[in-house]
């Protein structure tokens, strides 16, 4: 258990939307914040000193783009993925979830349908509906244990008016990383409906052991022709502040429309802190993920003894990827909204709720993991004691 993740460092009054906002987004006085996606670990050294050495020339004029990025991007997804792509397949972007809302834009009209998994990370739906596009949802089928891609329901709901299905690959939040087969299946039913595919891979990089990534666009040659995987160093290192992201399209029709669509917005600037943190995190970070995905596996194995041993009328739901760990809650005797209040009024503790994935997530609750383990033993002794205070 390596130590650097041990270090609990003071996170309030930095404006850090996780600790700073968490009153305002939950209302309680002095819970922990155990929600919102991003880590309380420093990012890597090398990624800390290739800001250092941007910050300290101290011009920040119009910056050019450097292909030693490319280089450095291509060398990580051949190495992680055995994905190997060609520079002109790259497209460079501040956030995946707004380059999924440019790619909707772009390739769909108003009221054209798009389909999102479901529960899911919440911005799919937005990005949707605020576009004015129709949302179509296809439920991840549920036995209980385990969910999966529910692809016969999947072809009753398209139609003639159906265009893309945005996939979440490793899924957020039930942490199932997708196997190639299961792809391959959904591949076939996209290429079938002639489906454009939006595969957020943002996840990608945060496996548990023994499992392997395998991004959608690889599975066929087809499905290379119709998706846009999007894909980040920012979930994988803790740089969600510094808006870097980058999506790959291999069809050359596909990538010149997206690219025209982002000079249009005025979306398509480099930017010098995005490409220094980029460039440094894939060429020197990999000891730095194995040490924290031993470390996160290590926080989720905790948590599922914990609940076990002490609080047995919630479940862990078991998980092979993200830092996210997937927390039934079905044997409460609560509603949502009464377990909602709880943990906040009762435990103090922040969690996202499972019901803004989704109608399917309203029995569950997500927990992040990626903190120091006694942040994580603090907010479950607060909910043990809530837990106890009930009777339950």
């Amino acid at each position: 258990m390596s130590e650097r993740f041990n270090e609990v460092i003071q996170r309030r009054g930095t404006n850090s939307l996780k600790w700073d906002m968490t009153k305002q987004r939950f209302g309680g006085e002095n819970l922990l914040p155990m929600w919102v996606a991003d880590m309380d670990f420093r990012a890597p050294q090398e990624v800390l000193q290739a800001l250092h050495e941007v910050v300290e020339h101290g011009i920040f004029g119009y910056p050019a783009h450097s292909t030693s990025v490319d280089q450095a991007v291509q060398s990580w997804l051949s190495r992680r993925y055995d994905w190997k792509i060609e520079t002109n397949s790259l497209i460079y972007t501040a956030g995946i979830v707004p380059t999924i809302s440019y790619i909707i834009q772009a390739f769909t009209e108003p009221e054209d349908q798009v389909i999102i998994q479901t529960p899911v990370y919440y911005p799919f739906y937005d990005v949707v509906n605020k576009n004015n596009r129709e949302l179509i949802r296809n439920p991840l089928a549920f036995d209980g244990e385990r969910y999966e891609m529910d692809l016969d329901h999947l072809e009753s709901v398209i139609t003639e008016k159906t265009k893309m299905i945005v996939v979440c690959h490793p899924h957020n939040p039930v942490g199932r990383v997708w196997k190639k087969e299961e792809l391959q299946a959904l591949a076939e039913v996209c290429r079938k409906y002639d489906l454009l595919v939006v595969s957020d891979e943002i996840h990608a990089d945060l496996l548990f052991k023994g499992q392997k990534h395998v991004p959608f666009a690889s599975v066929s040659e087809d499905a290379a022709e119709r998706t846009f995987t999007c894909l980040a160093p920012s979930k994988t290192f803790n740089l969600a502040g510094i808006q870097t992201s980058y999506v790959v399209v291999e069809n050359k029709l596909l990538r010149t429309k997206l690219t025209n669509h982002l000079s249009n917005s005025f979306a398509n600037m480099t930017n010098s802190f995005a490409e220094a943190a980029t460039e440094a995190a894939y060429n020197h970070g990999e000891q730095w993920l194995e040490e924290l995905m031993n470390y996160v596996e290590e926080n989720f194995e905790f948590v599922k003894n914990y609940v076990n041993d002490h609080m047995p009328k919630l479940r862990v739901m078991d998980s092979e990827g993200t830092y996210l760990l997937w927390l039934e809650c079905s044997n409460l005797p609560l509603s949502p909204a009464e377990r909602k209040k709880w943990l906040i009024e009762d435990a103090q503790v922040a969690l996202n709720p499972g019901s803004i994935f989704g109608d399917e997530g309203k029995d569950f609750e997500r927990i992040n993991l990626a903190c120091p383990r006694a942040t994580l033993e603090e907010g479950l002794n607060r909910m043990k004691n809530a837990y106890d205070q009930k009777g339950f």
